[in-house]
């Protein structure tokens, strides 16, 4: 007897039910913890689709993978477990992860009946409503590694550099942090059109073919430097795929999935002085609690700063008509002409927040000229537009 396309696909599809139905795993309380508080990362507040609001649980001869995505990032992991039963549903993110932070520690058994995920441990008993996996994303996968970078380096220069990426997506690009390769190391520049940061990453090409530019979401950097200290990696590994617009971090057991941002990055290169008519040097943490007390009074004056250069004192000052008025005067090392320049103060806080040298230089051509900051690290520059102030 002759069976139709339509039959074969049936009985596939019963099949394939039938594997999902039956899938059975036992998996850790500790490690399904872990890998959960990883995935969330990559599931939206606000996902445009249900499914997104989900987490994928598939187990395979491979192992279990747990998988998230908010169509702009994505998470894959594998973990150690016990697959009994091959299969895949969709989870409700949040609600199996509050569930699973009350078991205790020990195994965990997990097993789909239809679309309820039924879960067991040491005399918890739970069911929890999924979905088919079959409306989940495909997520891209690491195939071939063009870059080996160092963790440690990484999540140092991402710090530095990421604070003056823009928060909101009025201008995309400028959300984005620019990777310019060399052959002596990768650029990474950002600006959100008020302050500039440039550093410099060192790294071990593992394709001589690649170069060139792109731009990478700064949240997405922020992640991966996250998930880099959960995992303790040395090292990892980057693949960038121009054609789909994407870039895949292979961190050993994840594997991070971002969008690369398209445009042109702006000419970062004209706004760099190349000159300076003031130079000081002076303490880092005097100039961060100078600021840190200003900032008390500038909050009604949008958080407006004055760093007055005189001799060698550098004042900082802050007024409020409401609430009064701050000083404070450190010591310098003055170079040039003596100047008064106001600025946002955050701007300066996120700067000398991350920064760890006892020293820091600052040059300036004018009190409404970009100024420089400097370190012993002369891979870091932070620039900083000045605010215009009446009087």
């Amino acid at each position: 007897m002759l069976i139709s396309v339509r039959e074969i696909r049936g009985k596939f599809n019963a099949w394939l039910c039938i594997r999902i139905l039956l899938m059975k795993i036992t998996v850790l309380a500790e490690n399904l913890k872990r890998g959960l508080g990883i995935v969330n990362r990559g599931i939206s507040s606000r996902p445009q689709l249900s499914v997104l609001s989900g987490v994928l649980i598939k187990a395979s001869s491979e192992g279990l993978f747990l998988v998230s995505t908010d169509l702009e990032m994505s998470f894959w992991l594998k973990m150690g477990a016990k697959v009994i039963e091959e299969g895949e549903i969709v989870m409700p993110a949040k609600l199996l992860t509050e569930l699973v932070l009350t078991l205790p520690a020990g195994p965990v058994e997990m097993n789909t009946d239809k679309q309820t995920l039924k879960i067991v441990c040491d005399g918890v008993k739970a069911e929890i409503m999924g979905q088919v996996a079959d409306d989940f994303p495909v997520i891209p996968r690491l195939k071939k590694a063009q870059v080996l970078l160092n963790s440690g380096e990484f999540r140092e220069k991402v710090d530095k550099v990421s604070i003056s990426a823009a928060k909101d997506d009025t201008r995309p690009i400028l959300t984005g942090v620019l990777w310019d390769f060399a052959a002596d190391g990768v650029s990474m520049v950002a600006t959100d059109g008020y302050r500039l940061s440039i550093d410099k990453l060192g790294l071990s090409k593992t394709s001589s073919s690649w170069e060139g530019r792109v731009i990478l979401p700064a949240k997405s950097l922020t992640e991966v430097a996250r998930t880099l200290a959960d995992t303790g990696e040395d090292k990892f590994e980057v693949e960038f795929d121009k054609e789909n617009q994407q870039v895949i971090f292979g961190l050993n057991e994840v594997e991070i999935a971002s969008r690369l941002i398209a445009g042109e990055f702006p000419p970062y290169q004209q706004i760099l002085p190349n000159t300076y008519k003031t130079k000081a040097e002076f303490s880092r943490d005097s100039l961060l609690d100078a600021v840190k007390r200003a900032k008390l009074f500038a909050r009604e004056n949008a958080n407006i700063v004055k760093l007055v250069l005189e001799d060698n004192k550098l004042k900082i000052t802050a007024e409020s008509s409401q609430l009064g008025n701050n000083s404070t005067e450190i010591d310098t090392e003055k170079e040039g002409d003596d100047i008064s320049v106001a600025f946002n103060a955050q701007y300066l806080l996120d700067y000398l927040s991350i920064c760890t040298d006892d020293k820091i230089t600052w040059e300036t051509e004018g009190e409404l000229k970009p100024s420089v900051f400097k370190t012993s690290d002369e891979n870091w520059l932070q620039v900083v537009m000045p605010v215009r102030v009446q009087g």
